[in-house]
Order: C-alpha cells, then structure tokens, then sequence
C-alpha cells in the first residue's frame, strides 16, 4: 500500500530522478543490514523503470543476502541482460548456476567475462569450481593457479589450489600449495589454519597441531581455530588438553553458542554423561533461553535413565515450539520409558511427520510400536530407520530380533552379523546373534555370542537371561546359577543380579534361597523389575494361592503399567470362580492399555460368561482381532461374542477359523458346537462337541458339551 502511494506521487515528478531517489535509499538500506526495506525500495525503482539494470542487480545482491537464491538468480539474470558491461552481476550469476548445478552456463558467464577482463580473478576462481564438480581437475588446477599467479596476497586461492590439488590425489603439490600461503602470510591465521586442516585430513596430526597453535596465536581471540585445536587434541588421545581449551572458550567468546556449549557437548559426545548434565545445566544459568542447550540436557537424561529430570525440561521446549522435532521425539522416549505406549506412538508420529529423514525418531517409534505390540509397523519403522542411518547398530540388532521371532533366521542373522559390523562394541548386536543361533539349535556358537555381549557388559541382565536359558535347555543350571552367583559377589549391590540368582534357584526348585535371593534384590532396590512376580509364582509352587495373590499385587503397585501381573492375578481369580474381582482386575489392565489384545479379549469373555453388556464385548473383541487378525484366540474371542448377540453366521465364521488354527483346543470346538446347534446345523454341532470331549473329556465346559449332545440326542435331531 505504501509502495502504491509513493507510485502515485511519482507520476507527477521526473521518473528519472524518482528512480534514482529510490535506488538511492535502497542501497542506505542495504548499506545498514535492512534488508527488506532495499528491497521495497529497489522494486519501486523497477516499477518506474523496468528496464533499469542497477536496480534489478541490486534486487538480486539483497535477495542473495536475505537467503533467497531463486529470486536473486531473476533478478541477477535480468540485470545482464539489460547491462551486459556488468561483470560483478555476470559473476554472481555464474556462482548461483554452479550451485543450481547448472555447470556448462555458469562456465559461458564466466568466460564471457574473460574475454573482457583476461585477469578477473573471480571470473578464473570461478572455473575453478566448476570444473572441480565436473572432476575436470587438470582445467581447475590451471584456473586456480591463475588466480593465485594474479592476487598472490589473498590465502582464499592457494587454499582453493590446494584442495583441488588434493581432490586430485596429488598431495605433495597440495601441501606445497598450503606451504606457499603460510610461507608468503606468516602472519595469516587463515593459512596456517587451511595448512593444518590438511594435514589432520592426511593423518599428521602433530604437524596439524603446530600449525593449529600457530594460528592461535596470530589471533588470540578467535573461535574457530581453537574449537578446530581441540579436535585435533581428541585425535592425538590429548583429552585433558581438549577439555581445557573447551573450558578456556566459554571466557573468550561468553556469548557465542559455539563456545559456551563447547565442553557440554565434549562431555556427552565422550560418554561423560554426569560430567555434560553439569555443564549444561551451568550453561543454562546464564543462558536460559538456550533451547539447543536444553535439548542436549534432555538427551543426555535420558540417556541417563533421569526422566523424571528431563520430562519438565522437554516440557519447556515443547511450550516455546510444540512442533519442535526434537522435542516431539524427547517426549516420545519419555513416554516409552514410562510404559504410556499410545501416548508415545502418537509423539513419535509427529516427531517423524517434522522431520521424516530422522533415523531417531523412526528407531524409538518401532521400539514403541513392538512395545504395543504391532510388530509388523515396528519392522518396517525399524527398517526406515536403517534406510537413513545403514550404519545403525541399534535398529539392526532389534529387527533382527523381531525377524527371527517371523521364522526368517537367515535374514536375523545377517541383520545381527551387521549390527556387530557397525558397531562391534554394541552387547545387544551379539545378544541378537546369539538368539538366533538358540532358534537355529546351534547352541555352541550361540554361547560363543553370549560370552561376547558378556564381555563388553558383564552385567547386562538380558544376555544373563539368556545364558542362562541355554544352560537350562544344556541340563547346566548348576552352572548357571555359580555364573550368577559369581556376580553377586562381585557386584553385591547390583539388585539385578540378586534377582537372576534367585530365578535361578528357582528353576532348580530350591524355593527357599530363590525367595531369599530376590528378597535381597528388593531390599537393594523395590522396583526391582518381575522381583514380585517371581515371590508371587514361589508362593504358587508352595501352594500358598494367598500369598502369591498379594505379591501380584504388590508387582502392580510397584510397576502399575506391566500387564502380566494384572492377568495372572486375574487368571489367580478365575481359579476360584471370583469372577468379580477378576472382572475388576481386567478392567484395570484395559484401562492401562485399552489396545492390548489379550486383555481385550479376556475382559470379553468375562462379560460374556459372567455378567456384562454383550455390546461392549464384540467392541472388545473386534479390538483383539485387528491388533491380532492371525490369532486363533482373537478368532475364537471374536466369535463367541458374536454367538451371544445372535449373530450366528458372523460367529461361525470366526469359530470355525480358531477351532481349524488350534485343532486340540477342546473349548474352540466347543464354542464352534454351541454355534452350530444354535443355527440348527445339528450334524456339524455332533461333530464339534464330540471334538471337544474327545480332546479333553475335563476340560471346564466338559458337562456343558455332554448336556448338549444329550439334549440333541433326545430331540432326535
């Protein structure tokens, strides 16, 4: 509207001098950093004059500061068209062609200059590039050479000839390039940072580090030479002088990122976890607004396991940007780690919908995914994971996992053998070996990988778990158990370990020192995860039904979200025909996690046998059936459901599917009976209800079966 108004005025003066006037207060503008005012200023200019060359050549110098390349590349291209003489703007022209990779036209611009002005060095650094990107390196090291033969004062060309040099595998001409400029510009930071950085690339790292020094010393302010000394002090095994030198930036330049984050990232990319939450929490105490800084604390507590420390400061960088990636992705983990598998599915989606080419956000979205079990999206998240980030230990080994659970061993194994190539420090890449190799029966070899997950983790309890599995299936639980005990006394606070011992006592039935040993693992640490619900099957195998209800619910108080102790204190109440309190039970798994199957479906069959709305358990069992559409449980759920709302050949569909995928399950054929007698299929209904008897003459609906046939048998059907 402003731009419109001074048109206006501008019709009734001098268009040659309201052109100027605008040019003129345009390039003020630009001269200050005001970038969008030049260019309003610079396009009314053009308004009054398309044609005017200035002014759409400084329309293509401001987008190009304002970051705005395809806009510039218009203007600048309209510039020599109407100004051909303009070389600085043929020359801007050419640079954005090579970066459009447009390389043969940014050639002919450049040239084109050439012809006019044999020694402008940009023009000659400029086919320097492009016939490096087109690996014409003979043509770039002529072009380069020139450059440096016409301004021998400026470090920028003897380093761009010896990069070229470099590129071409010529590095003893290379290193006299990079020579020549420290040699000719002792004074030169830049030149002896550009000698250094060559020779850190070719493995000299003490050279690299005298000429780092030297360049430190020229500018004893300067940032980027010292943050580049430290890396060459990590690569020389000189720690304690990196971690100084990153301690000493935070004083030099207090305000800039770079320096101030310097040592909390040291930390954390060096393992020192409790050493970079320090720092980044110091940091933020003179930094708070930092989100980069708190998005690195929050990693580095998770990384920890300190999610109660990292949830409220995740909350922050959501509060400030709620589609921040990595926030959205923290608060997935968060989420995970507290068993809130839903909530953190949903987080992760949108994390991987803000940043789709995160190999991160697709790993811990197939971990949730597998945790709330739907394998088959967590095989495919896994595998996208690995599509972005091939070299990612972590997500081969646990699709390896989940591919060997589908019967494919060949292919878990070769994901295995690739997580332990990535990363040959990674215990679950040999884990993950190591169960494949148990499925393939190949037991020696499967210790072998154990021994080694072992070895990088002594205490890794999931590869205990496993040792001691294979011992068990070996007959050498004898061995297992001095394994275990072996580590207790080594690490006697480690309340893991307290707890492997006493599961190994228990499967050779000494139940007196198993409840001791996992009595121990509780007195360490009372959220000991499975300790109650190993007390609980103790009690059980003592016959103490009492007992063993009330370690069930103290493994429930202890970790309210694991479904397991839910079900066996449900399965605890069915026994005793509680059928209210085991209804209750359910009811609290599902409201845990409304979309696990198995409590889906044995919450239905509750309100089916024992009091409920037949309504709401088809709904629960059509749940049960899309999460597992293969399963002859959600089959059989699914059609009883169907049977009891009277909708017989709905439920005969299912019923005959689950008494078909398990054959010898006698209540399936009895379920598939009562459904046929029902639809007046009599002959079918003798058949199943026979079935029935004949696999288990005891089984729960056993007299239920008997009085059917008897009742069939009298009506002489």
């Amino acid at each position: 509207m402003i731009a419109g108004l001074v048109l206006l005025v501008s019709c009734s003066s001098d268009p040659n001098k309201q052109k100027a006037k605008y040019l003129n207060s345009g390039e003020s503008y630009f001269k200050a950093g005001k970038y969008q005012e030049a260019v309003i200023q610079f396009r009314n200019a053009v308004e009054v004059d398309r044609r005017f060359a200035a002014a759409h050549y400084q329309l293509g110098r401001t987008y190009l500061a304002l970051k705005n390349p395809d806009s510039a590349y218009r203007e600048l291209n309209e510039s020599v068209t109407l100004d051909e003489g303009n070389s600085d703007a043929q020359l801007q022209l050419a640079a954005l062609l090579i970066a459009r990779g447009q390389l043969d036209q940014a050639q002919a611009v450049a040239q084109k200059v050439l012809a006019a002005q044999p020694a402008n060095v940009r023009a000659h650094t400029l086919l320097g590039e492009k016939h490096t990107l087109a690996h014409d390196f003979p043509k770039a090291i002529q072009e380069f050479q020139k450059s440096v033969d016409l301004e021998p004062q400026r470090v920028e060309n003897y380093a761009a000839l010896g990069a070229v040099y470099a590129a071409a595998g010529r590095f003893s001409e290379a290193e006299d390039a990079y020579k020549q400029a420290a040699g000719r510009h002792p004074k030169s930071a830049q030149a002896h940072m550009a000698l250094s950085q060559f020779y850190f690339s070719r493995g000299k790292l003490a050279e690299a580090e005298t000429e780092m020094r030297v360049a430190c010393s020229l500018d004893p302010h300067a940032l980027p030479p010292r943050l580049l000394l430290a890396r060459i002090y990590l690569a020389r095994g000189k720690t304690a002088d990196a971690e100084k030198l990153y301690a000493e930036l935070k004083t030099l330049a207090a305000d800039d990122p770079q320096a101030y984050r310097a040592s909390g990232n040291f930390y954390a990319s060096s393992g020192q976890r409790d050493k970079a939450v320090t720092e980044f929490r110091s940091v933020l105490t003179t930094h708070p607004k930092d989100n980069a800084v708190k998005t690195q604390l929050v990693e580095t507590l998770l990384e920890l396991n300190r999610v109660g420390e990292a949830a409220p400061l995740n909350q922050q960088i959501l509060s400030a940007n709620p589609a921040d990636p990595q926030g959205l992705l923290s608060q997935g983990r968060i989420l995970l780690s507290e068993g809130q598998y839903e909530k953190a599915r949903a987080a992760l989606e949108s994390a991987v919908k803000a940043e789709p080419t995160s190999a991160a956000s697709h790993y811990f979205l197939a971990l949730t995914q597998q945790h709330a079990g739907f394998p088959d999206q967590a095989k495919a998240s896994f595998s996208r994971a690995l599509e972005l980030q091939p070299q990612m230990a972590q997500a081969s080994a646990a699709l390896s996992n989940l591919t060997v659970k589908s019967g494919n061993r060949d292919e878990a194994l070769r994901l295995a053998e690739n997580a332990r190539q990535a990363d040959p420090n990674l215990p679950s890449a040999y884990l993950a070996s190591a169960k494949v190799l148990m499925a393939k029966g190949d037991l020696r070899q499967a210790e072998s990988a154990l021994q080694d997950a072992l070895r990088l983790d002594p205490v890794s309890l999931s590869a205990l778990v496993a040792l001691l599995n294979l011992y068990s299936q070996q007959g050498r639980s004898q061995e297992g158990l001095q394994r275990i005990t072996g580590l207790v006394q080594q690490y006697p606070q480690n309340a893991g370990l307290h707890f492997l011992q006493g599961l190994a006592y228990f499967s050779l039935k000494d139940l007196q020192k198993s409840a001791t040993s996992v009595r121990q693992a509780l007195a360490l640490d009372p959220t000991t995860p499975d300790a109650h619900t190993l007390l609980a099957n103790i009690h059980l195998a003592r016959g103490s039904v009492e007992e063993a209800k009330a370690e069930f619910r103290a493994a429930i108080a202890a970790h309210p979200r694991s479904l397991l102790n839910y079900m066996a204190l449900v399965t605890q109440y069915e026994k005793e025909s509680n059928w209210e309190e085991a209804r209750k039970t359910c009811e609290q798994a599902h409201q845990i996690d409304p979309t696990a199957p198995v409590v889906a479906d044995e919450l239905a069959f509750l309100y089916l046998e024992h009091g409920g709305d037949v309504n709401t358990a088809v709904s629960l069992a059509q749940g049960a059936k899309q999460k597992m559409p293969d399963s002859p449980v959600t089959a059989d759920a699914l059609g009883w459901a169907y049977y009891k709302l009277g909708s017989l050949s709905s439920a005969l569909v299912q019923l005959r599917e689950s008494s078909q995928k398990a054959p010898n399950n006698p209540v399936y054929h009895y379920h598939l009976g009562m459904a046929y007698l029902a639809a007046n299929q009599f002959d079918l209904a003798r058949q199943s209800l026979r079935a029935a008897l004949m696999t288990d003459p005891h089984f729960p609906y056993a007299a239920n079966a008997a009085a059917a046939l008897d009742q069939m048998s009298k009506g002489a059907h």
